[in-house]
């Protein structure tokens, strides 16, 4: 079962931190069309709004993605101790986004997840299927910024926006490469203050999977 599983994902990944079904079209990426969205700058440290670089990771509990866990991937990262991890049940897309992992925090007060993403049909790398991602979960995201950088020692790029004018809450979204295409990792949930460590853990420990 997790050959056919594995075999399933790697066959889908040209592949790209939540459910609802698949759009019938296409959404437009968040910002209006690809020529109009921001485009992704350097990546120096930035402390503060929006993408709190001085947060401390949170200390690695288990690792994910490897054979044998509830999530084998095209890459691994750590997560915190005690977190839920789980494939995903039953059907979840954002246009053309299907969710692929959870990571639920414990009863400790975080309240939300982090989320793995695979996006089908959409040509190019880690920037087009992120903002693809951000685009059919966003549609009308403000603040939207995108950067470039590295997710561990796997090229990637990041995306903060608020999904709409009203929210307070900036968002977080990766895009990381992988030999096979890039995965998106998203960060959902009320309490994305408590959840930025994990978020910063499993960002900062991608590694390509090589199993």
């Amino acid at each position: 079962m997790r050959r056919r599983t594995r075999a399933a994902v790697l066959a889908a990944l040209t592949i790209a931190l939540a459910g609802g079904c698949a759009d019938a079209k296409e959404p437009a990426p968040a910002g209006g069309s690809p020529s109009a969205a921001p485009s992704p700058t350097a990546s120096p440290v930035t402390p503060g709004p929006p993408w709190y670089d001085e947060v401390v990771a949170a200390p690695a509990g288990t690792t994910v993605g490897r054979k044998g866990t509830p999530c084998e991937l095209p890459v691994t990262f750590s997560v915190p101790a005690k977190w839920k991890v789980k494939a995903a049940g039953s059907p979840t897309n954002r246009g053309k986004a299907h969710l692929l992992c959870e990571i639920e925090a414990p009863s400790s007060g975080a309240v939300g997840s982090l989320r793995l993403w695979r996006v089908d049909g959409v040509a190019g790398g880690a920037e087009a299927h992120l903002k693809h991602f951000v685009g059919a979960y966003a549609p009308k995201a403000a603040d939207l910024t995108y950067r470039r950088g590295k997710a561990g020692s796997v090229d990637a790029v990041e995306a903060s926006y608020r999904k709409s004018e009203g929210s307070k809450v900036h968002e977080r979204a990766v895009a990381v490469s992988s030999l096979y295409g890039p995965i998106v990792l998203s960060l959902d949930g009320a309490g994305r203050a408590e959840l930025l460590p994990a978020y910063q853990l499993v960002r900062q420990s991608a590694r390509i999977n090589r199993d």
